[in-house]
């Protein structure tokens, strides 16, 4: 499988950016990265479950080479993106840096 976005136009790639920037800015928390991992930490509220499953539904199409999920049982709402670290190198979602 291709290490690329598969989002047909650069505006579609440039939206989901975007949405991810303006969801990390409401609602990240810390984040960590490992060779084989990404996972970030988010507020969890209601609006932030259901704008990151948004952003995942979009991710598991567009970046079908990492695997997506998103961890809703502990207090914070989570991302997690497994692969390979080339295949994380390769997202465009933006890392929040650690509180």
């Amino acid at each position: 499988m291709p290490i690329a976005c598969t989002l047909p136009t650069i505006a579609e790639a440039r939206a989901q950016v975007e949405k991810w920037l303006a969801f990390d800015a409401d609602y990240a928390l810390t984040s960590e990265r490992s060779d084989s991992a990404l996972i970030i930490r988010y507020a969890k509220v209601d609006d932030s479950i259901s704008r990151l499953r948004d952003l995942v539904e979009v991710e598991q199409r567009c970046c079908a080479f990492v695997d997506w999920a998103i961890d809703e049982s502990s207090t914070d709402l989570r991302l997690i993106a497994r692969g390979s670290e080339e295949q994380l190198a390769a997202l465009n979602v933006p890392m929040p840096h650690n509180a």
